[in-house]
């Protein structure tokens, strides 16, 4: 009887198997190229050199919300020791969103050196 089962399954297996004819081996495929990539969108603002259509805009989105950040202007109010400063329009990244304001180095150095200016008339 096992020779009976052995045989069976032999069989079973030959009948599965391909005929003679081999099957053609698996082709790699290369990928596709990358996409074209615009150079001038890629550099920093204000260094590209298509004239911008419409207001300046980060290319990054608010930290926050997720919304897009675009040229404009801030209030800034500061409370210390007694004193308050405020301006009511510094050039900043606004979000469209939620209004969170990003303050670029400049914009923010004035600042402080008006608060330290502040600080030093305060104590003569």
């Amino acid at each position: 009887m096992p020779t009976n089962v052995a045989q069976r399954i032999l069989s079973a297996i030959t009948s599965l198997a391909p005929s003679s004819s081999r099957p053609t081996p698996l082709r790699v495929v290369p990928p596709a190229p990358p996409p074209a990539v615009d150079l001038d969108a890629t550099l920093p603002i204000g260094q590209g050199s298509h004239p911008s259509s419409g207001p300046e805009t980060l290319p990054m989105r608010c930290l926050r919300c997720q919304g897009s950040v675009e040229k404009g202007t801030a209030p800034v109010r500061v409370e210390r020791n007694g004193y308050k400063l405020s301006w009511t329009q510094v050039p900043a990244w606004v979000c469209k969103r939620c209004e969170l304001a990003y303050f670029e180095p400049g914009e923010v150095e004035a600042i402080r050196r008006a608060l330290s200016d502040l600080r030093a008339l305060s104590q003569v």
